[in-house]
């Protein structure tokens, strides 16, 4: 998922200008500009800076939660739909089965017994 500045806990409008006007436009340009460039921007200390790019980074690990918990449900339902495939071929052959044994008890066509 593709997150603007202000979706980090700590930076707002302002901030997220400021940031810009430094040449950090983008998440992604947080992430690379590390602690000694953030902390040129006026108002992120080292403090600020680090606590909002522990934020970036769990930013980072919630989408890419959020991404395998996708893949999982996905392949959940691509394994019930296999289950539920294989049931069902299951008991087409048990149809089948059962529907030969029971044609035993049905006359046959063809010559009558005298």
């Amino acid at each position: 998922m593709k997150h603007v500045l202000t979706d980090i806990p700590g930076i707002g409008e302002s901030s997220a200008e400021l940031l810009m006007e430094y040449g950090i436009d983008s998440v992604k340009a947080l992430r690379k500009a590390g602690i000694k460039k953030l902390c040129r921007v006026p108002g992120f200390g080292e403090v600020r800076g680090t606590v909002v790019l522990a934020a970036v980074d769990d930013l980072k690990a919630a989408d890419k939660a959020a991404k395998q918990a996708g893949k999982d449900r996905r392949k959940a339902a691509k394994v019930a739909e296999n289950e539920a495939g294989k049931q069902a071929r299951q008991w087409a052959r048990v149809a089948k089965k059962a529907e030969k044994t029971h044609s035993a008890d049905k006359p046959k066509k063809g010559k009558k017994k005298k």
